[in-house]
């Protein structure tokens, strides 16, 4: 444990988990376990967490998340939340989310670090290989009050990589295997190399390169509109282009500073609100289309293979073909290129049901499959949207495993069980 990152004070939160031949017989195990947490109260749910043992492989299963006694009861009573209940029978396949830029925020995930070895190494693994900027980077990520804002390119791409990259492992050391990897932004690159595309080396050195020829592009960033793209483009200025189709209602906007501006008012105009996104450079538009060009010299020195796992592409708008996925300048181009993640998320789901497992910081991209029409399995965050403090992203995780379980996935309790 690194000093100053690990559990704060006070009950870290335990997981428990169980299953039964029936509804019936899982509800006697709920009242079982009830009547042991109320009687050892407070000081012994420690030692009811630990006795509690591996569950059995039954169809009804259950799991409960809290910190101490006086939570558990009231989750298993209902009237808090935290005790799930589910069917193991035919688990949909897990579909792995990785957000991008813009989903970035201070400390981001930093709860985990320290205190989860898989998490930490898969982090500092990166963060290595990083070179010289990795230990300022690993001190911005952490600090109140970073020297280089996380809204840098510099800090944004290399830092929300990292996180996706170690989110992915830890899942990996659970036991979880994707069926499918859909990354946005950056975090297509971390599919990339979650699904074998490139080493993880090769991967750092190209992100590295990208975040600083982006740093030189024209100041600029992105807004979100709610509204469709025919609505939205028909008030642009000159400059300002459509960057993402996340939804029916949901674009981005990607332009230079003085151009996005005066876009904005160009919409508020029509009546539309324009918000800004946190994103350091146009991403996704033509104004960073000459950095894109620089960096893929990168791209021309490296390996590039077909994925180990079938990856749906923001970019392309579904199943990444193989020859685009060896292709240098496919890569190399992908930040200055449209997101059309809706339509990835079409063709994902017209395949069937998936549960959407995001796997990086906030939960924006189940946002998106929670308001989808023909998302059907379910979709889990790793990590809380607003996360308050460093026990709040173990109890984010922790939770993450339990919607796991009781979906009908089989997990290692043993790594699970590192985090409480």
């Amino acid at each position: 444990m690194l000093p100053g990152i690990g559990p704060a004070p006070g009950r870290v939160p335990r997981l428990m988990l169980w299953s039964a031949a029936d509804p019936a017989e899982e509800e006697a195990l709920r009242a079982s376990l009830r009547r042991w947490i109320k009687a050892r109260g407070d000081r012994g749910f420690d030692g009811v967490a630990d006795a509690w043992g591996a569950p059995a492989d039954g169809p009804a299963r259950g799991a409960l998340v809290a910190a101490g006694a006086t939570e558990a009861l009231a989750a298993l009573d209902g009237l808090r939340p935290g005790a799930l209940r589910g069917a193991a029978a035919g688990p949909d396949p897990v579909a792995l989310l990785l957000p991008g830029q813009g989903a970035q925020h201070p400390r981001m995930a930093h709860g985990l670090y320290g205190v989860e070895p898989v998490f930490t190494e898969a982090v500092d693994e990166v963060l290595g290989l990083l070179g010289a900027d990795g230990p300022a980077a690993r001190a911005d990520w952490l600090s109140e009050t970073p020297r280089l804002p996380l809204d840098d390119v510099r800090r944004t791409l290399p830092l929300v990589f990292a996180v996706d990259w170690a989110l992915g492992r830890l899942l990996h050391s659970w036991g979880v295997r994707p069926a499918v990897l859909l990354g946005q932004g950056i975090g297509e690159q971390a599919a990339a190399a979650l699904a074998e595309v490139m080493r993880l080396a090769d991967a750092v050195d190209v992100v590295r390169e990208q975040a600083d020829w982006l740093a030189r592009t024209p100041e600029g960033g992105m807004l979100a509109v709610a509204a469709g793209p025919d609505t939205v483009r028909r008030l642009l200025t000159a400059g300002v282009t459509v960057a993402a189709v996340n939804g029916p209602d949901q674009t981005l906007l990607a332009g230079e500073t003085r151009q996005l501006a005066d876009s904005t008012r160009a919409l508020a105009l029509a009546g539309l609100t324009a918000m800004k996104v946190r994103a350091g450079a146009a991403y996704h538009s033509p104004v960073v289309a000459s950095a894109c060009r620089r960096a893929a010299e990168v791209y021309r020195r490296i390996d590039l293979r077909v994925p180990a796992v079938p990856l749906y592409s923001a970019t392309t708008g579904g199943p990444l073909p193989a020859e685009l996925a060896v292709d240098p300048e496919f890569w190399a181009g992908q930040p200055s290129r449209p997101v059309r993640l809706e339509s990835a998320l079409n063709a994902l789901f017209a395949t069937g049901p998936h549960l959407c497992v995001e796997c990086g910081p906030g939960q924006g991209l189940n946002a998106l499959v929670r308001r989808h029409p023909r998302a059907r399995g379910g979709a889990v965050s790793l990590l809380s949207a607003r996360p308050r403090n460093a026990e709040h992203d173990r109890r984010s995780a922790l939770t993450a495993a339990a919607r796991l379980w009781t979906a009908g996935h089989e997990i290692d309790l043993t790594a699970v069980h590192r985090l409480g």
